[in-house]
């Protein structure tokens, strides 16, 4: 039998959330006034949850509440106290992403089930087994897998797995941007995202050179269209997904109206007749109409390249309404043979020629002439639209004003859109109350009798057809009248008063009977306050290890490798991640930079791709099998389905590192647990919350102190779809090899981009991090390794900045702290980044 997916529907406001449930949502996910993903939505405060909850669960669906940010010491409890508020209030699970948060949720709160966040970045089996291991009742997979491989994953776990199918994307694998934070001061692992993959780029080389026209090409080259599968469900239902997620929760409720409409027509579709599904033309049409920056299926039939993009712009094109014929002078209008139908309150837009768009509600037709209030497909109009007009001009409808209306209908009518069928008995007899009882499809029940006793009729007796009539009257109620059976004794009759209060008073407690169906037993306050301070004192009473302090150099070629060594470098990174401008590192490279480590004394790790798709996995462990033979003294684990995996092939130290997303001290525990013998913080942390994990961090401690970091990671590659011509139809033409190029914004910042073996592209940040005057304050506080970050780096950077930052630790072993060779040291490594350096957020943070 064919498994019947779950509807999961954003909402960022009340309206949204009717809107969703009266359209036909089996669940929704909304986010508290704190610690969610979408801080700039409305969200709902403590008592609009708990009347949220109560408004779905009568009405059959069930609430998720997002809690999936990154989470600092200092609010682990107030969340904890949080997650008890929502397990007691009755949701029906919570979405995380802070592994610490999460580790301190199952031994806090177990009751409350938990689902792993797509800010997790989880992305293969392994991942999903870590996410089982690890308390996960549900795991949101990573936008950029495909159908096989989330087939695969069902197929191997069996796991509750939810995917985005419809709305906006992001380019960037979840969990892995920091360009927002970085660039911006607004970090959307916190919930803050500034969207600066919306703003222009222009592709160039190493010099600024621009590599394609952006006349021709367009400008927003980080910009994706919005995910659209629905001629694709029949396929997303046999891949055995659970969950069909929504995106929206900053969209308005007009829009979760139409989607979760839509959606739900075409899973009930799909469901009864897969060999013959298809979307209707109005379907797609609405769809398009309520918001759409150009659709594309994703990555679910594989890396779709220049098809994901929305190049020439990077927000709602409404639908084509046709384009521009001429002007008329004598009335002042612009003449649009019509493509659709247009009405007066519509929104219109035009792509003019020159000067970009220009837009306009209309509030005048003309046909022939003559004003009029709509008009048809085929019809020659005239509107006022201001700008230079040109004929030929694209004209886009972007709001269509019947579409909003009979969306808005749904969540702002007292009559409810989404009805419960109820069976009902009504047994009556003369002198005795009238007993009635209802009963729905999932086996809930209430019954009661009225006030009065029931009277002999003189005139008109009560009938089976009279009270259908009347107790079909449910207008603002839930239920609706499914079916009725009648036991009338005799010529029996009730006033329609006291039926109406019975009615009532059996309704009210059906409804109560399925907003507590399925609830939890609450958790006693002192019971969860026993469970947090011992939670809380576990991971705040640690012995800390002694720092012992030692250079850390990430690099991808052996003469930066060399000189990282020559310069002071106590631990190489190397290997096991490639880019194309430098060309791949072999084993035969990385056997010798090995070699060469030890001969000098240097310790070398493996460094491992951030991103490892199942069948990248296979060829990645392969790989391991065969230089585990070798002396290596550890991995750099960056993603948790390797992190799961890694003690298969090596009893060698792992390092997790900075991409784990490690902002908080119960994180540290979590990743000791998983093997972890140091693990590197994230870089948006600040000195202090660095200063305060050190003081109680059951393992070692490595920090980013210095290089160009990784703003994203993403499977869409610019380079080989602007330039290589990467399509769904079209493989690349590889581009990249050999070549630097970067991402040049509207200020003319180059931000320096390297593409990977795997074809995913690096976006790096235009400024390079620098600490070394604040190395002293870093090793103090406890930190045991400063990493210089130099992956992109050729051997003269590396050399420059290993040996100003072994200089700089040479010091602070000695007790030393020279300002003047600090300073001096600046400016020298000042000179390495034409734009300029940045300490991150080592002093401003991101909360």
């Amino acid at each position: 039998m064919t498994q019947r997916p779950e509807l999961l529907a954003p909402a960022g406001s009340w309206e949204a959330l009717v809107a969703a449930v009266q359209n036909g949502a089996d669940a929704v996910y909304l986010g508290g006034k704190l610690f969610n993903a979408r801080q700039s939505a409305n969200n709902f405060d403590h008592d609009e949850m708990a009347r949220a909850v109560e408004y779905a669960h009568v009405r059959g669906v069930k609430i998720y509440v997002t809690v999936n940010i990154l989470l600092a010491n200092h609010e682990l409890e107030e969340a904890l106290g949080f997650l008890h508020f929502l397990h007691n209030t009755g949701v029906d699970a919570v979405i995380l992403q802070d592994l610490g948060l999460v580790r301190l949720a199952r031994e806090v709160m177990p009751e409350l089930p938990l689902h792993s966040s797509t800010q997790m970045t989880v992305h293969n089996l392994p991942g999903v087994q870590l996410m089982q291991q690890s308390g996960f009742d549900r795991v949101v997979l990573a936008r950029e897998m495909d159908l096989k491989e989330i087939a695969d994953i069902k197929k191997e776990t069996g796991a509750d797995l939810e995917v985005f199918v419809h709305g906006a994307l992001c380019v960037c694998y979840s969990g892995q941007c920091l360009m927002s934070s970085l660039i911006g001061g607004r970090s959307g692992n916190r919930g803050r995202c500034a969207q600066p993959c919306r703003l222009q780029y222009q592709l160039v080389d190493e010099g600024g050179r621009n590599l394609a026209d952006p006349s021709k090409i367009g400008e927003y080259l980080l910009s994706p269209r919005d995910i659209n599968t629905s001629e694709m469900i029949p396929q997303l239902i046999a891949a055995g997904i659970n969950s069909f997620k929504i995106e929206g929760r900053m969209k308005r409720p007009e829009y979760v109206a139409t989607v979760i409409r839509t959606y739900r027509n075409l899973i009930d579709r799909a469901l009864a007749d897969a060999v013959n599904f298809r979307v209707a033309e109005k379907e797609a049409r609405d769809l398009a109409q309520i918001f759409n920056r150009d659709f594309s299926p994703g990555y679910f039939l594989g890396n779709p390249g220049k098809d994901l993009m929305s190049y020439k712009r990077p927000n709602n094109r409404g639908v084509r309404l046709g384009r521009v014929k001429g002007f008329n002078k004598e009335n002042k209008t612009v003449e649009i043979l019509l493509e659709e139908p247009l009405r007066v309150g519509d929104g219109v837009e035009v792509w003019v020629t020159e000067g970009g768009r220009s837009g306009v509600e209309v509030n005048r037709i003309l046909v022939k002439g003559k004003e009029v209030s709509a008009a048809q497909p085929g019809t020659l109009v005239g509107i006022a639209i201001p700008g230079k007009i040109r004929p030929g001009d694209r004209v886009f409808k972007t709001h269509d004003a019947d579409l909003m209306e009979s969306a808005r209908e749904t969540f702002t009518s007292t009559r409810e859109t989404r009805k419960i069928p109820l069976q009902f008995f009504i047994r009556a007899r003369i002198s005795e109350p009238m007993y009635m009882r209802v009963a729905d499809e999932q086996g809930f029940s209430a019954d009661g009798y009225s006030q009065e006793p029931c009277q002999e009729a003189l005139k008109r007796p009560l009938t089976k057809e009279f009270l259908q009539e009347q107790l079909d009257r449910l207008g603002n109620t839930p239920f609706a009248l499914g079916g009725l059976e009648t036991d009338l004794a005799g010529s029996v009759i009730l006033p329609m008063r006291e039926i109406n209060e019975l009615r009532r008073q059996v309704l009210t407690d059906l409804e109560q009977k399925r907003a507590r169906a399925d609830r939890r037993p609450g958790v006693a306050e002192h019971l969860f306050k026993e469970r947090l301070r011992g939670a809380i004192k576990s991971i705040r009473q640690t012995d800390p290890p002694e720092p012992s302090p030692r250079l850390s150099v990430s690099v991808t070629d052996l003469r930066s490798l060399e000189a990282a060594v020559r310069n002071g470098a106590n631990i190489v990174l190397f290997g096991g991640e490639s880019y194309r401008s430098k060309g791949v590192v072999s084993e035969k490279d990385l056997q010798a930079g090995l070699e060469f480590c030890h001969k000098n004394g240097v310790s070398m790790l493996l460094n491992s791709p951030r991103i490892l798709h199942d069948q990248d996995l296979k060829g990645f462990t392969a790989f391991l099998e065969r230089v585990f033979q070798w002396p290596l003294d550890g991995i750099l684990v960056g993603n948790l389905g390797l992190l799961k995996i890694i003690k298969n092939y090596t009893n060698k130290p792992v390092i997790g590192d900075f991409t784990l997303n490690c902002f908080n001290s119960a994180t540290l525990h979590y990743f000791k647990e998983q093997g972890a013998k140091r693990v590197v913080l994230s870089p948006e942390l600040t000195l202090k919350q660095v200063e305060e994990m050190a003081a109680v961090t059951p393992i070692p401690l490595e920090v980013l102190v210095q290089g160009a970091l990784p703003l994203m990671n993403t499977r869409y590659c610019p380079v080989g779809s602007v330039l290589g011509g990467l399509s769904l139809q079209n493989k690349c033409a590889g581009p990249c090899n050999r070549q630097k190029c970067g991402l040049k914004d509207r200020k003319g910042l180059i931000f320096p981009l390297e593409v990977d073996q795997y074809c995913r592209m690096h976006l790096f940040n235009a400024k390079q991090l620098c600490v070394i005057e604040d190395v002293f304050s870093l090793l103090l506080s406890g930190v045991s390794v400063l990493r210089i970050e130099a992956k992109k780096e050729n051997h003269v950077y590396v050399a420059k900045t290993v040996n100003h930052y072994h200089g700089a630790i040479q010091r602070f072993k000695h007790g030393v702290r020279d300002e003047g060779k600090d300073k001096e040291a600046k400016e020298e490594l000042e000179q390495l980044s034409l734009s300029g350096i940045t300490k991150g957020h080592y002093f401003r943070g991101v909360i």
